[in-house]
């Protein structure tokens, strides 16, 4: 996808998100990309995430579970990661889920032209598999546009 093509699906989506039932902060306008706050993405899950230095922790809840119950009964799990430096970091972040599975993303934030932060983000989700003969279908991949809450 080409530069054009990819910054108008952002905000089209950044859009369409912020139109949605839940409510962005559509009026802060920023030059740097701090990820300390809280984020929803386009599926509603939610990201609380501090950054102290290189140091990422927090709280992610997901709105969505590949199957009933595989995020555990609270739907939530605390995030360990690391940020880049800059005015637009590269983050990655992992979570382990009370069932057993595993998510990391990886990503960057970037600041629109509007002025509004968003966190391009690509994820694993690991199940446990039983056996080697049925691993092929353990883990997923997918994308998430977080939006500043």
């Amino acid at each position: 996808m080409n530069s054009l093509m990819w910054s108008l699906f952002v905000s089209l989506t950044y859009h369409a998100v912020s139109g949605h039932e839940h409510h962005f902060n559509i009026n802060k306008k920023v030059n740097d990309c701090n990820i300390t706050g809280a984020w929803r993405n386009q599926l509603g899950s939610t990201l609380r995430i501090k950054a102290d230095g290189a140091e990422v922790t927090g709280v992610y809840q997901t709105a969505v579970e590949s199957t009933r119950g595989s995020a555990g009964q609270e739907r939530s799990a605390r995030i360990f990661g690391v940020v880049g430096d800059g005015p637009q970091p590269i983050v990655s972040f992992a979570v382990m889920w009370e069932k057993g599975s595993c998510s990391a993303w990886v990503g960057q934030c970037f600041i629109l032209p509007e002025g509004v932060p968003v966190l391009k983000t690509f994820w694993l989700l690991r199940s446990k598999a039983d056996n080697l003969a049925v691993d092929w279908g353990s883990t997923r991949l997918g994308e998430d546009l977080f939006f500043v809450t």
